[in-house]
Order: structure tokens, then C-alpha cells, then sequence
């Protein structure tokens, strides 16, 4: 029930005089320390201004005044009409001091009923002395316990006040509490003061504190957080993604942004994917449209590693294998630098290789598929080199060191080997890594692909498509030929080898050569024509270029095979590194393509275009138009031709690691 308006316009006659009225203007509280927790619990009613405009943060409160602001402030008022309150106060009230009719007579009566407090053993409440520091901390205390909120004081903390025995005892485990849930501290000379009146602002402070255990604050959306090497800590809280990003940015306390202890903005760090990952072209998170579009959609694995460029609330902006993109903030986890435990890195091993050791974040381990490559000669032994595309190497702190691709992984694969099926034989004979051993149940005692070589050179005559390149993938996928579908599928390739069900998806083929023609036939429709499904570049590449773009979520897919390619052409005498002379194209990606002509000059017919910039060429001699412009002559990327020529102006060395 609500009071009569009687009885408001009676209790506002007395109130003028002895509580104060709210302020809007600028005051005494301006610039006060504790002016934000002070003018909070005014917005609230339970802190007034005087009639002067003055707030008078260092005014000492009564225990009139204390009753008032704790009952308001846990919401323990009782709501009374003027007669039935007089009637109730008559039983409630037996303090002498207290009349029914004061200003402050329902608060004491709300205060007792609610057990906050009992008075003195004379019947007085003494409303005009000042509340001391004690006794605030039991009014405060009982407050709590009548919202519901209990303390197990079995389980908090002795009292360590250097004052303690100055603290009547009846206080002393209320104090206890309220310190121990850091509702009330001590000085910093490590003294309670107990019998130390209480200012307003003291008051303002405890009153917030305690609010915020009865009452939590309703969790915001977005925390401006600190961070230290493997936690954070929220600071403070936003309703907009914007408004905790400028704090961090302002304030030297916060670090990072949070979404519900996500991680979703940062200074600096790393972005490392937590889940299947497509990559997107726009903030939008949508795919163009055409077949350019439909060819080009990067996805990734769990634990790549991204180079952060920056996010917002929808998105994480990232550069993956050097092409920029935006992925979804749920499916990545954003590393602060300080937080740190490791990250992959390059060396140069001792016969100057180049080795990738591959660390996993959530492991905190690291491993390496062995040589990949020839080191860069910037490379100086012992020292760790960073590349989120594999060729362009930095310092830790991302100076850039030297720009250097790997000779493999860049290499057009129409392009034929030097090795005879005898060599490549040999090599699958000597270097069987599993002779003795058991794989996938059985006891290895020959090298299975040994004996295919011969297949593997047929159909790099007939399909163009690199005899080392069929054979390297070939062992990266069947493990040596030793996996259950390739001893009982002879499928070396792991076509229909889905991820819900490989053994049973995969595909069944008579022989080993079977497997290798399909596997070069779907090749060559898919990835190694320009208007193929699925084509980036005839190279093994990586998620920016080649065919690891489109043909596995693995990002070192590319970079794995022709570390198998390195490895077998250095055993067998290194007959086919450098062997071919590479460029690139390099034109506007806004363009609608490159054009490769049947001779030098405009007015040759165009046989195809190239789709993106930075596609690897195998260059085979030059040529001069009619104006006397260069021309280069390469392989052509459409097996249908063998050699096309572009513009000198759009075709760069490309440079390799040497």
C-alpha cells in the first residue's frame, strides 16, 4: 500500500528541514574521489543534496541518517499508510528517542523488523549520534544476512587489525565478514579504527559494494579485461563492443576486449583457429558469386595459426598464408602477446634445410615434418625465423628478414622429372621408413609402392601431370602405401575417404595405377585447368595460392608434399631442383584476368586468362612484339596447349630459397 497523500505532504515538511534534496548542477562532490559512487546511490534516492546545492561528501552521518540509507538501499522499506504505519510503529518501536511521527521513525522501524538493528539496552536508538565504523559494519552485515546473503565464518579469516581489541565484540564478526568479502577495509596503517565516525562518501562506498553482492550488476555484454600469462581479469563492463574497445585503448589497466571470457579484440597476438575455419573474403562473412568466387574459398583446419590485423564485434580480420580475410569470432581464439606459451617458427637445420617446427596451442607441443626445403642464405644457424605463408620470413618481433618460396611447392606440376621410374623405385626401396615395424596391422617387410614407378611415369606422359609430385602426394597420403585402404583399396590417394566414415566412403581400384590415372584425372579437371572447380594455380602452394587452397583443410598440405618432393630429390641427387626457371603473374586482382596468348603481341589469339595475381609460370625462353616489347614465353597452364607467352610488364622472378 502506499502512503496517504496526508501523510506525504507531512513527512516532506519535515524532511525539508532535516534530509537533504538532489542536486543536478555542479557542486562540492565535482571532482571528489568517490563523486561516481556518491551520485550513483543519489540517482537511486538514497543520498540526497542539502537546500544550499551542497552534497557534502565529508559530512559525518547519524545513525538516523545510516538507518535510512541501509534500508533503502537493500530495499527493506515497508510501505505504510499514515494510520496503519502510526499503529504499527507503536508496536515496533520502543525505542524513547524514536517518536512515530519523526522523519526517521520508519526507517528505524524497517531496520528493526529486518534485525538490522536493536538499539541500546536503555530503549534509546540515539538517532543524532554519529554511526561509527563498527557499527555501520553490523547494520551492514545484518542487511546481507536479511537479503539471503550468509557468510560461513568458519571459513574467512582471522581479524590481523592491529586495533582489534578496540572492537567491541559484538561487532567483531560482522566485521569480519564485511572485510573478508572487501565490503569494508582497513587503513593502510593496518588499523580498523572502530570508533571512527563515518562520512557520506564512506558510506556511499560501502553502500555500493554490498549493492553489488545483494544486487549484481546484470552482466554487459562486452569487458574491458587485463590479462597476465594465463588469465584474465574483467575491468570493467560495456554495453557496446566500441565503447570496451576506446577504454582499453585509453587505459593503461585493460588490455584486451571480452566477450563472455572470449577474447574478441587485442592489441597485438596471434589468432589461432579452434575449429573448421572458411575464411571470407568480405566483413560480411558471405562469398562473392561466379565461378572466381566459387574457386577461391579458403578453409582451415583446427590450430592454424593467423596473423591478427584487428576485429570488431562480427569479425576477425586475419591474413592467412599472406591473403587477407575475415573469420567468425567463434571459431578462432585470440592469443595477446604476452599470453603467449609459443608459436611455430623456421630454421635452418645443419645441412642447410629448411625444417618448419609446427607448434600445437593447446598441447604446447611442438613437431615437424623434417626437411622441407632448401633454408633461405639470410638464414643463420640457431636462430628462429617466422612466415605465415612460408616465404615471407621476420624476425619474433616481425622484422622482415627475407622474402625466399620454396622451389616445390611453387612448381607448375605439367612440368616432367628427371627420374626414371627406375629411381624413383629405388628410392621407395631404400628409404621405407616402416621395414620390420607394424602399420596398420601388419608387419612391413617390403616397401608396397616399391614396383610403381613405372605408373607413375606413364601418366605423367599421357595426363601431364609431375611424376615426383604423383608419388609424393601418393606417400603423404597412404602412409608408404601402408594404410587400410591402400592394402585393401588400393585407393593411394584417399578419394571418398570422407571424415564421418573414411574406410568405408573410400573408393575401391583394382590396382595401384588405377588409383594413380583417377587421382590424375580428377586433378587435372579440377585443379590444374584455369576454369576448373577448384583452381588457384597448378602448384601445390597454400591457402592463398595452388591447389591446397581448394584440396585440403590442412594450410601445410602444400608445403608437406613438397617437403617430400625435396627430400626424394635430394636422395636421388638433386636432378630437379632449380631445374625449371619460375615467375609469377602480377597485375591488378581487380582486372578481370591476365591474358597467355598463342604469340607475342596483342594480336594473337588469347588462349586463357589467369584468374589472380601471383600465380607461379614456368618460364621457357622470351620474345619481342612488333614494338619491340618483351614477351615471355611459358608453359601453358591449359594442358591443351603446350606454351603461351604474356607481357614482359606482368611476369616477375620469382625468388626462391637458394
Amino acid at each position: 500500500m502506499k502512503k496517504t497523500v496526508i501523510f506525504i505532504l507531512a513527512m516532506l515538511l519535515v524532511l525539508s528541514s532535516l534530509t537533504p534534496l538532489q542536486t543536478s548542477a555542479a557542486d562540492d562532490l565535482t571532482g571528489h574521489t568517490y563523486e561516481k559512487e556518491i551520485r550513483e546511490l543519489m540517482s537511486l534516492g538514497i543520498i540526497n543534496g542539502y537546500n544550499d546545492g551542497t552534497i557534502k561528501p565529508e559530512r559525518e552521518v547519524t545513525r538516523a541518517e545510516f538507518a535510512k540509507m541501509v534500508v533503502k538501499s537493500f530495499e527493506l522499506e515497508t510501505q505504510l499508510e499514515a494510520a496503519e504505519f502510526n499503529s504499527a510503529a507503536a508496536e515496533t518501536i520502543n525505542f524513547k528517542d524514536v517518536p512515530a511521527g519523526s522523519w526517521f521513525a520508519p526507517s528505524v522501524m524497517d531496520a528493526v523488523k529486518a534485525g538490522i538493528t536493536n538499539g541500546y539496552p536503555d530503549d534509546t536508538f540515539r538517532p543524532n549520534d554519529l554511526i561509527t565504523r563498527e557499527q555501520m559494519a553490523s547494520m551492514v552485515s545484518r542487511a546481507l544476512t536479511a537479503k539471503g546473503v550468509l557468510t560461513d565464518t568458519e571459513k574467512i579469516p582471522e581479524l590481523s587489525f592491529k586495533d582489534n581489541s578496540s572492537i567491541l565484540s559484538v561487532h567483531k564478526e560482522d566485521v569480519r565478514i564485511l572485510t573478508h568479502l572487501g565490503i569494508i577495509l582497513g587503513n593502510p596503517d593496518n588499523t580498523f579504527a572502530p570508533k571512527d565516525n563515518s562520512k557520506r562518501w564512506m558510506v556511499a562506498v560501502v553502500m555500493i559494494r554490498a549493492r553489488d553482492i545483494v544486487f549484481p550488476p546484470k552482466p554487459l555484454e562486452f569487458q574491458a579485461s587485463s590479462i597476465d600469462a594465463d588469465s584474465t581479469t574483467v575491468v570493467k563492463q560495456f554495453a557496446t563492443f566500441a565503447d570496451a574497445k576506446a577504454y582499453v585503448q585509453n587505459n593503461a589497466n585493460a588490455d584486451v576486449v571480452e566477450r563472455s571470457k572470449q577474447i574478441v579484440w587485442m592489441q597485438s597476438g596471434l589468432a589461432v583457429t579452434n575449429a573448421y575455419t572458411e575464411v571470407y573474403p568480405t566483413a560480411d562473412l558471405k562469398w562473392g558469386t561466379g565461378l572466381r568466387a566459387s574457386q577461391f574459398k579458403p578453409y582451415t583446419t583446427t590450430n592454424t595459426e593467423l596473423k591478427y590485423l584487428g576485429s570488431t564485434d562480427k569479425y576477425i580480420k586475419v591474413e592467412l598464408a599472406g591473403k587477407v580475410g575475415y573469420v567468425k569470432p567463434s571459431v578462432v581464439r585470440l592469443i595477446p602477446t604476452p599470453m603467449l606459451t609459443g608459436r611455430s617458427y623456421y630454421e635452418a637445420n645443419q645441412y642447410g634445410s629448411l625444417v618448419h617446427k609446427i607448434y600445437n596451442h593447446s598441447t604446447g607441443n611442438y613437431a615437424s615434418a623434417g626437411a622441407i626445403g632448401k633454408a633461405p642464405a639470410a638464414f643463420q644457424a640457431g636462430t628462429k625465423y617466422y612466415s605465415f605463408d612460408g616465404a615471407t620470413f621476420t624476425t619474433e618481433s616481425g622484422k622482415l628478414v627475407t622474402v625466399a618460396h620454396q622451389y616445390f611447392s611453387n612448381l607448375p606440376l605439367s612440368t616432367k622429372t628427371s627420374y626414371t621410374a627406375e629411381e624413383l623405385d629405388k628410392f621407395l626401396t631404400d628409404n621405407f621408413p616402416y621395414y620390420g615395424k607394424t602399420v596398420a596391422g601388419k608387419k612391413w617387410d617390403i616397401s608396397p609402392l616399391a614396383g610403381s614407378g613405372a605408373y607413375f611415369k606413364q601418366i605423367e606422359e599421357t595426363h601431364k601431370v609431375n611424376a615426383l609430385y604423383l608419388l609424393a602426394h601418393a606417400i603423404h597420403e597412404s602412409g608408404w602405401g601402408t594404410s587400410l585402404i591402400a592394402q585393401d583399396k588400393n585407393n593411394l590417394f584417399g578419394y571418398g575417404a570422407v571424415d564421418s566414415d573414411p574406410y568405408r566412403g573410400a573408393y575401391s581400384y583394382a590396382t595401384f595405377k588405377e588409383s594413380i590415372l583417377d587421382a590424375a584425372v580428377r586433378i587435372n579437371k579440377n585443379y590444374h585447368q584455369v576454369e576448373g572447380s577448384y583452381y588457384n594455380g597448378s602448384i601445390l602452394g597454400n591457402k592463398a595460392l595452388g591447389m591446397n587452397v581448394r584440396y585440403a583443410s590442412d594450410p601445410l598440405w602444400g608445403e608437406k608434399i613438397g617437403g617430400h618432393m625435396y627430400r626424394i630429390d635430394v636422395y636421388l641427387g638433386k636432378k630437379d631442383m632449380f631445374k625449371e626457371n619460375l615467375g609469377f603473374a602480377s597485375f591488378n586482382d581487380a582486372e578481370s584476368g591476365l591474358n597467355f596468348r598463342s604469340g607475342a603481341g596483342t594480336e594473337n589469339a588469347a588462349l586463357y586468362a589467369l584468374p589472380a595475381t601471383g600465380i607461379p609460370v614456368v618460364i621457357t625462353g622470351e620474345a619481342k612484339d612488333s614494338k619491340d616489347a618483351t614477351w615471355y614465353k611459358v608453359l601453358s597452364e591449359q594442358k591443351q596447349y603446350t606454351d603461351a607467352y604474356a607481357h614482359g610488364a606482368y611476369i616477375k622472378q620469382l625468388p626462391l630459397a637458394k
